[in-house]
């Protein structure tokens, strides 16, 4: 049986949640956002009811389900209505769930480990998703509904989920950061990215079947300074170079 869930927040998190949601046979109940236009135009996919104030959150709901930014949670919080049956929880990494004091036994944490965009539904089964809970009644309630999206669920505490959060920004945002260094070098030169993303594949690949240290290659690896020397020279930019230095001087005591 389905749940009825309501959503604080419309941007890209609730977007994607929302919509594994609803296709996993929940409701979504209501959407409130201080953007009440973006508010709409999620609650409008589900047929819920919008609206831009949290303190008119219906209580008639299984679950709320927090989607805001980090700094934004003291206000949410301070909104929230009272005597509502809800398990509240929210999304983020890096937020403890004892932010949620305050509301009872019923609180905890939903956390996809992935990077979300409104305008690319990602498929939630491949997608980890951690669980937290204040007591054992939340935590198997929130256990059982992050199942009903995916098959990677697991119950991880706050402190280790900040963790996870933590190695998520060196394995994927500065590893990000990388490609569009690479990406802007190319542009300037007139040469194409796109020659770069089967070795970006490769090692994709590669980090599936062993440790990503047992695939790390380049000059840097193999100590070449006379490579790594001529690579900083051809570079223009300061911060750039400045970057290529520090994370070959890093490689290079690594064993």
């Amino acid at each position: 049986m389905g749940s009825k869930i309501s959503f604080i927040g419309s941007g890209n998190v609730a977007t994607n949640m929302a919509h594994a949601f609803d296709k996993a046979g929940h409701t979504i109940n209501q959407v409130v956002s201080h953007n009440i236009d973006n508010a709409k135009t999620l609650a409008s996919k589900f047929g819920a009811y919008y609206g831009d104030r949290v303190s008119e959150l219906y209580k008639d709901s299984d679950f709320v389900v927090i989607c805001v930014n980090d700094e934004a949670y003291v206000e949410v919080m301070q909104h929230l209505p009272t005597g509502m049956k809800a398990v509240i929880c929210h999304t983020a990494g890096p937020v403890s769930m004892n932010v949620l004091d305050g509301f009872g036994n019923e609180c905890g944490v939903i956390y996809p480990l992935q990077s979300f965009r409104k305008e690319e539904l990602k498929d939630f089964l491949e997608v980890p998703v951690f669980v937290e809970g204040s007591s054992v009644n939340s935590k198997n309630k929130l256990y059982d509904l992050a199942d009903s999206i995916s098959n990677k669920v697991k119950e991880v505490s706050s402190d280790d989920r900040a963790k996870y959060h933590l190695a998520a920004v060196f394995a994927n945002n500065f590893t990000n950061l990388m490609y569009g260094i690479a990406d802007d070098y190319l542009e300037k030169a007139g040469l194409d990215f796109s020659n770069l993303i089967p070795i970006i594949e490769e090692t994709a690949k590669n980090i599936k079947k062993d440790k990503p240290t047992d695939w790390q290659t380049g000059p840097a690896k193999r100590g070449d300074k006379k490579v790594i020397n001529k690579h900083i020279e051809m570079l223009s930019d300061q911060k750039v170079k400045d970057v290529y230095r520090l994370l070959s001087d890093f490689l290079m005591t690594i064993d």
